[in-house]
């Protein structure tokens, strides 16, 4: 390949990166093994650049491998990933490119205005979606460093990510709906 495709496979895919993470992490329990599955999906997409066509979006094609590599791998290694079918996969994938499509935003934007809305929730609620996921911790784990119940961490969690979502909304506008 010539230099130009090359800068534009990378430009693409710097575009792309965060969108085919949070993809992948959907998927995949591992974060290791997420890491992988990213490496080897740009590897594999780079070796079939040829085969892309230029005109669609890159996205949808770049999780069309990551969604083949994850089937492949989960049937080695099962018990690092979440158990999905291919409707949830499905439903993930669909949730990803309406995000992907909206117009005028991009994934880095829309991240952060995530952080911008997690730092405005109160103490104890960013230490909570901290804890889950940043940190991947489960609501059971939760709970013992907290000495609640389980459904009680789920419950604060769900709020938080409602009061996520609706600050979302507010400043970003019709791009969720």
């Amino acid at each position: 390949m010539t230099d130009i495709p090359q800068k534009l496979f990378e430009t693409l895919v710097r575009e792309n990166e965060g969108c085919l993470t949070a993809y992948l992490r959907a998927l995949v329990r591992d974060p290791g093994l997420v890491d992988d599955l990213f490496q080897e999906t740009l590897i594999t997409a780079w070796r079939r650049f040829g085969d892309f066509d230029q005109s669609q979006p890159l996205g949808p094609w770049l999780r069309g491998i990551a969604f083949n590599l994850v089937r492949n791998a989960a049937r080695k290694r099962a018990r690092d990933f979440l158990v999905v079918g291919d409707e949830v996969a499905a439903l993930v994938e669909d949730a990803v490119a309406q995000i992907d499509s909206a117009e005028g935003d991009t994934w880095r934007e829309r991240l952060r205005t995530l952080e911008d809305c997690v730092s405005q929730l109160p103490e104890r609620s960013r230490q909570l979606i901290a804890d889950r996921y940043e940190a991947g911790c489960s609501a059971d784990a939760i709970s013992a460093k907290n000495g609640t119940r389980p459904a009680t961490v789920r419950k604060q969690l769900q709020r938080a990510r409602e009061a996520l979502a609706e600050c979302m909304q507010l400043r970003l506008g019709e791009a969720l709906a």
